[in-house]
């Protein structure tokens, strides 16, 4: 009897865990084009890039909860279905997408401070000649005196 139910949950952990390969897939995709949007400069879609982070941890929290609540029902069989060596293959397959993604979510991160700090720096450019231009408009073209009087 236990066996069939660790042969259930075994297949069961399969079917999830391969949904969650695919989106592992597909996450580590769009991370790779984010790459090249932010490499390239199209400031333009940065908000679009932001959203879909956040799309993206919520899908990731989803992921965790499902499996969380598949272990919290039997963590024993839990334990047994997880090292079968099928789920053990998808795990790794999962592990290794992931490790790849945070590698492009550092180099993608890397760019983003480069960016933010140029754009940073232009904005301190943009006060100074405000400044500047301030200065030059106010050509007040009345006598000063050295006393203070007028």
């Amino acid at each position: 009897m236990e066996q069939n139910a660790i042969s259930r949950l075994e297949k069961e952990l399969i079917v999830i865990l391969k949904e969650e390969y695919s989106f592992y897939q597909n996450l580590y995709i769009m991370l790779d084009k984010q790459k090249d949007t932010i490499r390239f400069n199209k400031d333009e879609n940065l908000l679009d890039i932001f959203a879909e982070i956040e799309r993206c941890h919520k899908r990731i929290k989803k992921s965790e909860d499902k499996i969380k609540a598949i272990k919290e029902r039997d963590p024993k069989l839990f334990r047994l279905a997880s090292i079968a060596p099928n789920v053990r293959k998808v795990v790794n397959s999962i592990v290794t997408l992931v490790k790849k993604s945070i590698t492009v979510v550092s180099d993608n991160e890397k760019y983003m401070n480069m960016k933010y700090n140029r754009i940073k720096d232009e904005l301190g450019e943009l006060k100074n000649s405000e400044k500047i231009m301030q200065y030059m408009q106010n050509d007040d073209t009345t006598a000063h005196f050295i006393n203070g009087d007028s």
